[in-house]
């Protein structure tokens, strides 16, 4: 059954996961978080619990973890899994609710996106976004495109590619710090070097020292101790809600910088008003810049056709 754009957005807080899945919505949700801990505040359940059941799913299905793992599910996945997955993101679907995955950079953007259900924020290598979307553990993500090696976006295996317009960047720095610092040159703190590279490039060609985080400094929270603790800056957007970076000190960059930003999505997402809907408000959100490419809701977006091994 093909739901209607009059269908969206349904309050992702009303919706429930049948009895059926709960443990697969755990698993995803410590795929998502990377602890036990994360996953049972956001399941509302006792840290021993989610371990326990996730345990159970885990030795049912024979999955075997490897949490060095960069692009893929670190805590394991089956053809089973999969399909599994693919059933509860059908049901989401349906009840006309959402889970998109972004880095805590872009994460603002999804602020106010009431039907959308929540992730945990995390910088990731792209390929590993687009192995959660194919996967199912989410039903899309947004990409920076600084991150893209080559001439472009990358493709993969029942996907698709929308772009979604340019958003600018600027510099924030914790009030404690911002005495201590020129506006013009501070140094700039930023994701492991592994999955955020662009980033990284184009900080530099700006003349701007660039300091990593580690894989250490993930949720807002970590950033926002970090830069209230040091001199150092981050680079955000400049015009999207506040969100948890309101008692940041913003700067201009020396030079703009805009980010080309994509919404990654599994293939026949024109069928599902959510994500339909999902990718019109994205496209219209006044921090972006208007798109230099087709509308994403049209025909001819970005299919991605290739595997990414």
């Amino acid at each position: 059954m093909v739901l209607s754009i009059e269908a969206v957005p349904r309050p992702a807080h009303r919706y429930r996961l049948p009895t059926l899945l709960q443990d697969i919505r755990l698993l995803d949700l410590l795929e998502l978080s990377g602890t036990t801990q994360e996953t049972a505040r956001m399941a509302c359940l006792s840290q021993p619990t989610v371990s326990r059941r996730t345990r159970a799913v885990a030795q049912d299905f024979s999955l075997v973890p490897n949490r060095r793992r960069l692009v893929g599910c670190c805590y394991g996945t089956n053809p089973a899994i999969q399909l599994l997955r693919l059933s509860c993101r059908a049901h989401r679907l349906m009840a006309g609710v959402a889970r998109l995955g972004s880095d805590v950079i872009l994460q603002p953007l999804l602020a106010g996106c009431g039907w959308l259900l929540p992730a945990p924020p995390r910088f990731r290598l792209v390929e590993g976004w687009l192995e959660l979307v194919r996967q199912g553990v989410l039903d899309g993500a947004l990409l920076s495109g600084l991150e893209f090696e080559g001439e472009g976006p990358p493709a993969g295996q029942g996907l698709e590619l929308l772009p979604l317009g340019e958003l600018p960047l600027g510099l924030a720095t914790g009030w404690g710090g911002a005495a201590a610092i020129q506006p013009t040159t501070p140094a700039v703190l930023t994701p492991n070097r592994t999955v955020a590279k662009g980033l990284q490039r184009a900080l530099e060609e700006r003349g701007l020292t660039v300091k990593t985080a580690g894989n250490t400094c993930q949720s807002p929270a970590q950033w926002l101790l970090r830069l209230e603790s040091t001199a150092l800056a981050m680079a955000l957007p400049e015009l999207a809600p506040a969100h948890w970076w309101a008692p940041l000190r913003r700067f201009p960059l020396p030079t703009p910088l805009r980010v080309p930003l994509w919404l990654v999505v599994p293939e026949g997402w024109r069928q599902q008003a959510v994500l339909v809907h999902t990718a019109e408000q994205l496209r219209c959100h006044p921090a972006l810049d208007a798109p230099q490419a087709p509308n994403p809701a049209a025909p001819n977006a970005r299919r991605a056709s290739r595997g990414s091994g």
